[in-house]
């Protein structure tokens, strides 16, 4: 028997539940820690979305580009956790909680989120 065909192509649509534990919301700009692990991330970020626990931030970040949600997807964590991006750069980054303290600066209004182009 020859190799079956994948018929699955994606895990479908959806949207990101809410998260009543969350110490920030969508739009609050945050720093993040200074810590060896967390030296490539920017020292100050926007958080494009709340993940809550037990929850995929692969599922998080495609319900907030509007794609299908990916078969292969990143282990869900136990806490809340966030996806913080900073503006005009393409990469978004995936946060622990504990890993973000509050920036005291007001929040700001998420526009059109895109994903990377390709060239």
């Amino acid at each position: 028997m020859a190799n079956p065909i994948l018929v699955i192509m994606n895990a479908g649509r959806g949207t990101t539940p809410p998260c009543d534990a969350a110490k920030f919301k969508s739009g609050d700009v945050v720093k993040v820690r200074n810590t060896k692990a967390l030296a490539h991330f920017p020292r100050e970020a926007i958080v494009l979305a709340v993940v809550p626990p037990g929850f995929s931030a692969s599922y998080a970040l495609a319900d907030l580009l509007g794609q299908p949600r990916p078969l292969m997807i990143q282990r869900e964590l136990r806490c809340v956790s966030y996806l913080i991006g900073v503006e005009n750069d393409t990469t978004p980054y995936h946060a622990r909680e504990s890993s973000l303290l509050p920036s005291g600066k007001p929040p700001v209004t998420i526009g059109a989120v895109r994903p990377e182009r390709e060239s």
